[in-house]
């Protein structure tokens, strides 16, 4: 057991509250950063029914789901193809839309824009691409992967 009248033997109430906000800190940047690098949250399959008065009926229709992870966005493609992405800017978090005569999805708020074939930047301010996740069609539902 050690001699607490020794100065150098036990830390004070001052060093450890110094200690203990470094390491709560350190803590929150990492989760931060994490979740700022494009680092793909995990949730859980999420079915979207494609019904003839969904958005998703045509080619060129999305819509913007919610998942466990947040926001995704679901876009008609191609004939019986989907794709799915983060609907999360990188930029600043703003919900994207989808731009279905550029084939491209953008940000409302600061305008950047993004490739809906692969969620990579076509246009800053964003500078990282949007997560992309797998989105298999059967019948008349639309499944998106978990990541």
């Amino acid at each position: 057991m050690k001699d607490c009248n020794d100065s150098g033997a036990c830390m004070g109430r001052r060093e450890f509250l110094v200690k203990a906000g470094f390491a709560a800190g350190s803590i929150v940047l990492t989760v931060s950063t994490l979740g700022s690098t494009g680092v793909a949250a995990v949730f859980d399959d999420v079915t979207v029914t494609v019904g003839a008065d969904s958005p998703l009926a045509k080619v060129g229709g999305f819509q913007i789901v919610d998942s466990s992870a947040g926001r995704l966005i679901v876009i008609h493609s191609a004939e019986d193809k989907f794709v799915a992405f983060s609907a999360k800017c990188t930029h600043r978090g703003a919900t994207v839309e989808y731009d279905a005569a550029a084939k491209q999805i953008h940000c409302p708020k600061h305008g950047s824009r993004f490739d809906a074939s692969n969620g990579s930047v076509v246009k800053g301010p964003a500078e990282k691409s949007l997560p992309e996740f797998p989105a298999e069609a059967s019948g008349q539902t639309v499944t998106i992967k978990a990541g």
